[in-house]
């Protein structure tokens, strides 16, 4: 019953660091027609925040196999309400960036320490369920972020879309994160097995290891890209075709809504199937997703209900598979020991791809428009086959990473 406790808390303050994440994006139309920014600037802004948030990733990944979790969730949770709050007594674009880029270091802490905190309590047998299911604190998260912050800019502004979730992010975790704190650290000194933890460090320095660790960074890279390309500018693209505030935003919360129950869909079918046979899943559900992407904008225009569909099973398929790269695979390559470090780098990776994304999507959509912008992410996407192929030839070779 212990391990239950620690998932639902630990989903609960992931969820929650989404408060201080994604309330950007939902108000960029808004910040837009306010102030006058371009989507080039406001994008800018966005890939500030990736370019610390992917530093941090390795930093706390690497910090998080020195220190308890308990200290370094703090710091993060702090941080990032200070610096959110700030965001929203601000007004030029120069001040956005500098609070945007620190608060980005601040939102890296929580993943990477999170997800060695789960793996503590799962198995080997269970770990593509587990995964799957706390997975869904970032989907379900991100959804009920966008929904909350969506009706304070209705009724007060965007502006409060700061203030308001600076004030509640740490009211609600820190009282959660001392309470994890009574209940990891007997596991932690439970697993603290020597021998099994020098095997892991043994097992990441490895050679095929490495370049494993590596393809999937790369391939979080590109899936990130592609996914942060909807994550910030849908709000802008369905704002742009709707205009009223209610279907406005039942449009984008389904958009993370379906993503997690492709997570837990997913995670269940993943967990039945060895990695090789997951790899070639993962390279057929790619080509659907490119597909998916080049024609989600024609037919949302053309109809509403056709373009729902497309978007929830795209991003069924977008955030389903983007769980697995960066929280089963690497945690099943590396070992808990070392999980933080790995989950730390590939995100690091991920990050660095939502950095190109949102300036080079802001710079298209300036230019080009939504559309084009879309189509352009689907060509992308087609890099993904070649990159899991390449994994996949790297596992049958060593049968120790299957």
């Amino acid at each position: 019953m212990n391990y239950i406790k620690i998932i639902i808390i630990a989903w609960i303050i992931y969820a929650s660091f989404y408060l201080c994440r994604v309330n950007y994006p939902i108000s960029i139309p808004f910040i837009n027609s306010d102030l006058g920014i371009t989507f080039t600037s406001l994008g800018l802004i966005a890939s500030a925040f990736f370019a610390s948030y992917s530093i941090g990733q390795v930093i706390n990944g690497y910090l998080g196999v020195r220190y308890r979790p308990w200290r370094l969730l703090i710091l993060g949770i702090v941080g990032s309400s200070i610096t959110t709050l700030l965001f929203g007594f601000s007004a030029s674009p120069s001040t956005f960036l500098i609070l945007w880029l620190i608060n980005g270091y601040f939102q890296s802490i929580g993943w990477p320490i999170l997800v060695k905190v789960i793996a503590t309590v799962l198995t080997h047998e269970n770990m593509s369920k587990g995964y799957g299911i706390f997975n869904t604190s970032w989907a379900l998260g991100h959804a009920l972020s966008w929904l909350f912050t969506g009706l304070i800019i209705d009724h007060y502004g965007w502006r409060w879309g700061f203030i308001i979730n600076g004030v509640i992010f740490p009211a609600v975790n820190i009282p959660l994160v001392l309470d994890l704190m009574r209940h990891i650290s007997p596991l932690e000194t439970a697993k603290s097995d020597i021998n099994r933890h020098r095997d892991e460090f043994n097992c990441i320095t490895s050679g095929k290891h490495v370049i494993a660790l590596l393809i999937l960074a790369l391939v979080y890279l590109v899936m990130y890209a592609v996914r942060y390309a909807l994550v910030m500018y849908l709000p802008s693209y369905v704002h742009h075709v709707e205009r009223h505030i209610s279907t406005f935003l039942l449009t984008i919360v389904l958009f993370p809504i379906s993503g997690s129950l492709g997570m837990v869909s997913l995670g269940f079918l993943f967990n039945r199937v060895a990695m090789h046979k997951r790899i070639i899943l993962m390279i057929i559900m790619n080509i659907a997703v490119a597909i998916l992407l080049s024609i989600f904008p024609l037919c949302y225009e053309e109809s509403r209900l056709l373009g729902l569909l497309i978007l929830m099973l795209l991003s069924s398929l977008l955030y389903g598979l983007e769980s697995q790269v960066v929280s089963t695979m690497p945690v099943t390559l590396i070992g808990r020991k070392y999980s933080s470090l790995a989950v730390g780098i590939i995100d690091s990776a991920g990050s660095i791809g939502a950095f190109i994304s949102s300036l080079v999507s802001g710079m298209i959509i300036d230019s080009s428009g939504f559309n084009i912008m879309l189509r352009f992410w689907s060509y992308v996407e087609m890099i993904l086959p070649a990159l899991l192929l390449t994994l996949m030839l790297i596992i049958r070779r060593a049968p120790c990473l299957d």
